[in-house]
């Protein structure tokens, strides 16, 4: 009896060790999780400042084409261009914030890292499109303020100076480049080439969030 009464004690002091092994594993597990989700606080403020930005850019945009609509062509093309660039801006945001806000501690380190890979994806692309533009976007309301400066020196709106011109002209050939370089750097057999490329575009906080990510899925494995 004195034996079997041993066993009983010892199964159950087993037993009370898995269950602390695995509150303590599941607690450790959504510290971690909470802890990606303040990783990625940079990145949300981030968005929201964009989303401003991109805000101003439509303000600046339909004040640009209202005033230039039916009086100066290029005040109104660049209002148009600027309207639609702070939308793209603004969707980009949005996006990005839907993507941090369905990182959660309660879901499976799987779905999470599925949703970092997500976000990366989603980060990537977004920097293109508000990036990108920019190698002539710079140049729209320069074009803008000249065509209003010639207006009221009692020229033609049309009467832009060549530098502008010329900046246009660089910026053109610039994105144009960056596209041709983005397409040869993910051809076939420049994979890793691609992939540190891709990770400094990334931003430090989904590298930090994805490497705290990959920190607990080794715990977890040991």
């Amino acid at each position: 009896m004195e034996l079997d009464d041993l066993k009983q004690a010892w199964q159950s002091l087993d037993r009370q060790l898995q269950r602390q092994n695995t509150l303590q594993l599941q607690q450790y597990r959504e510290s971690k999780l909470r802890g990606i989700g303040k990783t990625l606080r940079p990145l949300f403020w981030g968005q929201l400042v964009q989303m401003a930005f991109g805000l101003g850019f439509v303000v600046l945009g339909v004040w640009m084409w209202r005033i230039g609509h039916g009086v100066t062509m290029p005040l109104f093309v660049a209002g148009i261009i600027s309207h639609v660039y702070g939308i793209a801006a603004i969707i980009a945001s949005g996006v990005m914030l839907g993507h941090i806000a369905k990182i959660d501690a309660s879901l499976p380190v799987v779905e999470v890292q599925h949703r970092l890979l997500r976000m990366r994806r989603a980060y990537l692309i977004s920097g293109m499109v508000v990036g990108l533009p920019w190698w002539v976007l710079w140049v729209v309301p320069l074009f803008a303020i000249a065509a209003l400066q010639a207006m009221k020196a009692g020229g033609s709106a049309t009467d832009i100076p060549m530098w502008l011109w010329l900046c246009l002209a660089g910026g053109t050939i610039g994105l144009f480049g960056t596209l041709v370089f983005h397409h040869w750097l993910h051809r076939p057999g420049r994979e890793a080439l691609a992939k540190r490329m891709d990770d400094g575009a990334a931003g430090g906080s989904l590298r930090r969030a994805q490497a705290q990510l990959d920190e607990l899925k080794r715990f977890m494995a040991e």
